[in-house]
């Protein structure tokens, strides 16, 4: 007769992964709260400026760009498992044409890595029209999203600016190396509404946006 064992989870263990859960599902249930349009505009226009002051080049890229989306400040949303949430927008012609939520489990993953900004850089109409009437769009799945990074002369990457789509993850240092931003989910939101947007919303902005 066979004897069947059950092995037992170390108690620290399982203690650790419960407050793992805790950690994360409290967070990111507060998180999921929007902030108002004038707090996330002016966390757009701190980033952009610390993205044209730190990043030699960035300008170019930016003036270049049919559509700039700007998630600042992405911020832990469950310290132990590595995931980060922001709230931005994607601007066309000096315009906030929509606002969007970025949550991430690719762009925690460096250690000594705090806040970042991610700015997102739409070079075809095409790609910007796919993300702009998507229903929810992820980097990596929906469309390629080509990392800046710094040429030799230290400033960014001409090269980079053939790609439809590019990306830059950036601090105070300027570029951050080694991360990525596959992975990473965008869907939009309306941070002054009242109730939860229902896909109707979404249906209905697709059919004026840009228009």
């Amino acid at each position: 007769m066979k004897k069947h064992f059950t092995k037992k989870i170390n108690p620290m263990i399982k203690y650790f992964l419960l407050i793992a859960i805790l950690n994360f599902s409290m967070s990111f249930s507060n998180l999921t709260l929007a902030r108002s349009t004038l707090e996330i505009d002016a966390a757009i226009e701190s980033a952009l400026n610390r993205f044209t002051e730190e990043v030699k080049g960035s300008q170019t890229y930016l003036d270049g760009s049919r559509g700039t989306l700007v998630i600042p400040r992405m911020i832990k949303a469950g310290v132990i498992l590595g995931m980060e949430y922001g709230e931005g927008a994607l601007i066309v012609d000096g315009i906030k044409v929509q606002y969007y939520r970025a949550f991430s489990t690719s762009l925690g993953l460096q250690i000594g890595v705090g806040a970042k900004d991610l700015v997102i850089l739409f070079f075809d109409d095409d790609a910007m029209d796919d993300f702009l009437y998507s229903s929810g769009w992820q980097a990596g799945v929906d469309a390629s999203v080509a990392l800046g990074k710094y040429g030799a002369g230290g400033s960014i990457d001409t090269t980079e600016s053939q790609d439809p789509i590019v990306g830059f993850v950036f601090g105070h240092k300027g570029i951050i190396a080694g991360l990525s931003v596959e992975g990473t989910k965008f869907t939009k939101i309306w941070p002054d509404s009242d109730g939860d947007t229902v896909e109707v919303d979404i249906d209905e902005f697709n059919e004026t946006a840009l228009e």
